[in-house]
């Protein structure tokens, strides 16, 4: 944070040292690379913008241009939809086996994280509350969503990314065996980081509600000198 600023690039650098400091190369196990998934995608977002405040998230996305990001769905609803794109594409492969792209996958999974994360929070744009409250009912919806890739990598009878993870000295069945426990963590995770948000939603709609009772209770007490 800069002059009271967030600057992304210094965060994209710091939480990126800080996943690769605690979880390091992810490729010897499909359960580590989930982790690091989760970390980059899920995990470090979430605590990143739960710390900030709210006013410097919302100058935050008029300077990166992402004013449209201006709901707490979109995290819930756009993650599951980023997972499966990354694990059941040819794409997790490519990045396992390329070492600079596994590198450069730090940053801009990060980087993706946050874009799905920052407006959680949301800016100085009213909301009602029947419109917060809508958001709250499909939040609770997704929680059934974003758990299908953890589900779908838990009950896998076949290895995914198999041109990765079946290389030798690593057998099929050892491969089958960490993805097994991967999809848990994967479906644990999402399952869990839906709570923090649903909480950041209610939240808003208590304090929405209360804003707008009082203005109601405004505009009443100054039509009730003219009624007299």
């Amino acid at each position: 944070m800069t002059n009271g600023r967030w600057t992304l690039l210094i965060t994209i650098i710091l939480a990126s040292f800080l996943s690769l400091a605690l979880i390091g190369d992810g490729r010897s196990s499909s359960v580590w690379d989930v982790i690091r998934i989760c970390l980059l995608v899920i995990v470090i977002p979430l605590g990143l913008v739960a710390a900030v405040p709210a006013n410097l998230l919302a100058q935050a996305r008029g300077r990166w241009g992402l004013r449209w990001v201006d709901t707490p769905l979109v995290a819930p609803i756009l993650t599951p939809v980023i997972l499966a794109l990354y694990f059941f594409t040819p794409l997790w492969g490519k990045v396992l086996g390329n070492g600079w792209l596994y590198l450069l996958s730090y940053p801009l999974l990060l980087l993706v994280g946050l874009v799905l994360h920052v407006g959680l929070k949301g800016s100085g744009r009213e909301h009602s509350s029947a419109s917060l409250g809508l958001q709250i009912l499909l939040s609770l919806l997704d929680l059934m969503f974003d758990a299908i890739p953890g589900i779908v990598m838990r009950l896998s009878t076949h290895v995914i990314g198999s041109e990765f993870w079946t290389r030798p000295p690593r057998t099929t069945a050892t491969a089958l065996h960490h993805q097994s426990l991967a999809g848990a963590i994967l479906w644990f995770v999402a399952e869990i980081s839906d709570l923090p948000i649903l909480a950041m939603v209610f939240i808003r709609w208590i304090r929405t509600d209360e804003a707008e009772a009082r203005r109601i209770d405004a505009i009443l007490d100054a039509k009730e000198p003219k009624e007299q």
